[in-house]
Parts: structure tokens; C-alpha cells; sequence
């Protein structure tokens, strides 16, 4: 007899695709890994002529593509391939927002949420803390990954900002920018403005490219070095961004960045801050606290918070008033008022 919960008779199916979601990640994976998306968006459409432009067997291929298709990535008419819009615009290396990278962040996260039970039963994560040096050589990589994702948030966010508020930005402050995905569209729709990026020197020879890239090299200033070890200066600037920093900080930490930036800000200035927020009983949405288990399993102190959380530390930090914008992002974006 089928067990039953509040009246419905409980799936196996939604349980089966639970368990074997990982085999999602590992296809998209071996095909980032293969640059298979980049064979088929420069002309390669048969399995053939993929295998062959990715030194693999037809056989294996073939089955790789047809999976491709079935999740919504590739498009398929009789033997040939080609690529859907998200493929087309994230994944081909020749794309501006090819999301660089990916496998190898992938090949990572597998082997540290292969600790989770451990970590659980230990209360901490097993990684241990991570030291500076291991940080600028990982953190080159993920700003790279994740510049995609964190560019378009940006852009929707200015969309919805209102046009008034955004023409009194001038100076702007990227704390551990990386590769200026949160900059860079501020300063490609405000052309009086001008950025300063703090990062270490690997991560803003990354910003310096990408700022290129978007042709705004020329409105970045940069200050290399820990952004908890620099000063950032006292009522300079008009908006400070702390664009997935605070996960990876801990509490204490968190609320230091969030005070020194209402000192780096002019009165009157912006604190934007985009996180994976959950909900104020941690019951969802399901995308913010898996990463926060990503923030337990990785890092000594990491962790995703609540909009309360946030509300009652920046209200510590010196901001008058707290308000949010729905953005192409995991979660709303918060804008700290000075």
C-alpha cells in the first residue's frame, strides 16, 4: 500500500529525480569540460562532426547530445544540432558572457558536498580555513564563472532603479569586485561615472579585461591588495557594492564591511548588497539555503541571512532606511540608504 502525507499518495518519482539530480550537473559539466557548445556554435551540427572537433567517440556523443536536448540546451532536427538560446548566450567560449570556468568550480563543489554527512555530524566544515593564497588562486576562476549570472542582475537591477536616484551616481565603490560584473553596467549606463574596484592583483587583471571588454577600461580605478586591509576613504563615494561578499564572511565580519561602507559613503549614498537571502523561518526558497549549506560545507563561518538579519545590521552599521529591488537574481537585491 502507497504511504500517504495530508491525503496524497507520496511519489517515487519526485524522489528519483531528487536523488539523481547530480546527473544533470555531471552532464552539463562533461559538455563545458568537452566544449561541446562551442563545436556546435562554430558550425559543427552532426554527432560526428562534434565528436571529431572534441577528440571523442561518436558513440558516447551521440548520447550526450541527445540528453543535451532533452534538458533543454541543444535542439535537435534529424541528425543535426544546434543551440538553444541559454547555450547560445552562457556557454560557447566565443560568447561575452560565456561562463568560464564552470567545470572546474564544478569538479570543486562535487568533491566538498561529498563531505556534507561528515561536516553535519562535526557542526563545522572540513576544508578547514581557507588561506590567502588558496583564495587567489580559487577566486580567479569563480569571478569568472559567475560573471554571467552577476552582470545580467546588475543590469535588471538598474532597469528598475529609478532614473532620478541613478543620475546623482558619480563614484562608484566595487568591494571585491572581481571582475567588475557589478560595476561594469553602472558604468556603461552612467558615462559620468567612475569606478573603483578593490580586489587582489589576480582578480582585477580579470576586472581590467572584462572592463575592456564592455568598453569602460577607461572610467575603472583600482586598488589592489585584502579589501578588509584597505582603506576605503570617508564620504567619497555615491554607491558601494557588496556583490556576493557577504556569504563567505561570517556575521562579525559581515557587519565590519557593512559599517565601513556607510563611512566610505557621501550622505545621501547607496549600499547595494545581492546575496542568496532566505525567508525569516529558513524554510525556502530552496536555491538560497542550499548555498548556504555550500557556505557550511566550504568555508569556517559562511552562511546565508535573512532580510531581518540584514535590516538589523545595517541599521547598526549607520543606515537610515532599507529597501529592496526584484532583479534577474537568486534573490531581490538590498539598497542600504545613508
Amino acid at each position: 500500500m502507497a504511504s500517504k502525507r495530508d491525503g496524497k499518495a507520496a511519489s517515487f518519482v519526485r524522489l528519483a529525480s531528487d536523488i539523481w539530480a547530480f546527473q544533470t550537473t555531471a552532464v552539463l559539466a562533461a559538455a563545458l569540460e568537452l566544449d561541446v557548445f562551442s563545436a556546435i556554435g562554430s558550425g559543427k551540427r552532426t554527432s560526428v562532426e562534434i565528436a571529431s572537433a572534441t577528440n571523442s567517440q561518436v558513440r558516447g556523443m551521440e548520447r550526450l547530445l541527445d540528453t543535451l536536448t532533452s534538458l533543454k540546451y541543444l535542439k535537435k532536427t534529424h541528425n543535426r544540432y544546434g543551440l538553444e538560446p541559454i547555450a547560445a548566450t552562457f556557454l560557447v567560449r566565443e560568447s561575452p558572457m560565456y561562463m568560464e570556468g564552470a567545470s572546474q568550480v564544478i569538479r570543486g563543489m562535487t568533491m566538498l558536498w561529498s563531505t556534507l554527512a561528515d561536516a553535519v555530524k562535526a557542526g563545522a566544515s572540513l576544508a578547514g580555513p581557507v588561506s590567502e593564497d588558496q583564495a587567489r588562486a580559487f577566486f580567479p576562476i569563480l569571478v569568472k564563472q559567475i560573471f554571467p549570472m552577476n552582470y545580467t542582475a546588475s543590469q535588471s537591477a538598474i532597469r528598475k532603479m529609478p532614473k532620478a536616484r541613478l543620475s546623482r551616481i558619480q563614484r562608484i565603490l566595487d568591494i571585491g569586485g572581481g571582475a567588475a560584473a557589478w560595476s561594469i553596467p553602472f558604468a556603461e549606463n552612467l558615462r559620468k561615472a567612475r569606478a573603483t574596484l578593490i580586489d587582489y592583483p589576480e582578480m582585477t587583471a580579470i576586472a581590467r579585461e572584462y572592463a575592456a571588454r564592455f568598453k569602460v577600461g577607461d572610467r575603472f580605478d583600482f586598488l589592489e591588495g585584502n579589501f578588509f586591509e584597505i582603506d576605503w576613504g570617508s564620504e567619497q563615494f555615491d554607491l558601494a557594492i557588496l556583490g556576493h561578499i557577504v556569504h563567505g564572511e561570517g556575521v562579525e565580519r559581515a557587519k565590519q564591511l557593512m559599517r565601513r561602507a556607510c563611512i566610505a559613503l557621501k550622505p545621501g549614498g547607496i549600499l547595494l548588497i545581492a546575496d542568496f537571502i532566505p525567508n525569516e523561518n529558513r524554510t525556502g526558497p530552496a536555491l538560497a539555503l542550499m548555498f548556504g549549506l555550500n557556505m557550511f560545507v566550504a568555508t569556517p563561518e559562511g552562511g546565508v541571512y535573512t532580510m531581518g538579519e540584514y535590516r538589523a545590521w545595517l541599521k547598526e552599521a549607520g543606515f537610515k532606511r532599507v529597501t529592496t529591488v526584484a532583479a534577474n537574481a537568486p534573490s531581490p537585491l538590498i539598497l542600504a540608504h545613508k
